[in-house]
């Protein structure tokens, strides 16, 4: 039970700040360059968060909320 409550804190941390790029960053696409697609990983992941329209964010915080009420429950029943 704790790895599993492990994973959901590892991958709700990811996909919170995946979800939190489009609010940071501008959306690397121009619709009037010849060559307008991700050039490099970083634009990829903007444009995919950009996809996401906070889904990304929203299931990253139930993640983490799951993840660290599965910990502190833990936490409390063993001492």
């Amino acid at each position: 039970m704790k790895k599993t409550s492990m994973l959901s804190l590892f991958l709700g941390i990811i996909v919170t700040f995946i979800g939190i790029l489009p609010f940071i960053f501008a959306y690397p696409y121009c619709n009037g360059c010849a060559n307008s697609g991700p050039s490099n990983f970083w634009e990829l992941t903007l444009m995919l968060s950009y996809e996401g329209q906070g889904w990304y964010m929203i299931t990253g915080i139930v993640l983490l909320l799951l993840a660290m009420l599965s910990l502190f429950k833990r936490k409390r029943v063993q001492s």
